[in-house]
């Protein structure tokens, strides 16, 4: 594939405890029907349907990453956040996931800002991708950055630009759009058709992970434990 060529990503969030999965259930089908696969921010408590759905969806190709540490996260908790703290925060949250969530496949920060100490905490927990505000990142030891795929966030709400975002820009190598379970669909259908139009292509889970190097002993048989993290 052309290295100039844009990729597309579609991360969707607000999956809560207690969610209804109507909506999300309609933006995946819509999403379905344009072969674009949607990248899954579950957070470390899932609701058991939440989290049977995610878990469907994932076998089925998409991309699961854990949406933080902590139930009701919000603002930018990982923007200064420093290793120790952050590996603490993680090994909670993972001990969390395995009880009551789907695998996941890396690690995206309420507010979308990682410091260096998350970065390296995460690789030391064993998760190996991550997403923040600069795009979707596969990271080596340490936390560096081994392979990147850089892009700003776009969100699903209308928004009036301003002489900044007018600038003349680099263009970026990925369009990230981050919707809501309740992004409408028109809205979500169309924001991804414009993207598609302008020649972005879907980044797919195989580009992403690698799942079937089992971590866990006994886990050869189940396709739930191909993961990076499990």
């Amino acid at each position: 594939m052309d290295e100039t060529t844009p990729r597309l990503l579609v991360s969707v969030s607000g999956l809560t405890p207690g969610a209804p999965l109507d909506a999300a259930v309609a933006l995946a089908d819509a999403l379905d029907a344009r072969r674009v696969p949607l990248t899954l921010l579950v957070g470390p408590q899932p609701h058991p349907e939440v989290a049977a759905w995610a878990g469907a969806r994932r076998r089925a190709g998409d991309v699961a990453l854990l949406h933080g540490t902590r139930v009701g996260q919000a603002g930018r908790p990982y923007r200064r956040l420093a290793a120790h703290e952050a590996g603490l925060r993680l090994t909670a949250a993972l001990r969390a996931r395995d009880a009551l969530g789907p695998a996941v496949d890396g690690f995206a920060a309420p507010g979308w800002s990682t410091s260096p100490g998350t970065r390296g905490a995460l690789v030391a927990a064993g998760v190996a991708l991550c997403l923040d505000d600069t795009g979707l990142h596969r990271l080596g030891v340490g936390g560096a950055t081994v392979r990147s795929w850089h892009g700003p966030v776009v969100t699903g709400e209308p928004r009036r630009a301003s002489r900044r975002s007018l600038r003349r820009r680099p263009e970026p190598d990925l369009v990230h759009l981050a919707l809501t379970a309740t992004t409408p669909v028109t809205r979500a259908g169309a924001l991804v058709d414009a993207a598609l139009d302008g020649g972005a292509t879907p980044l797919a889970a195989s580009e992403l992970v690698l799942r079937r190097t089992p971590r866990r002993p006994g886990a050869a048989g189940d396709p739930e434990q191909w993961s990076i993290t499990a």
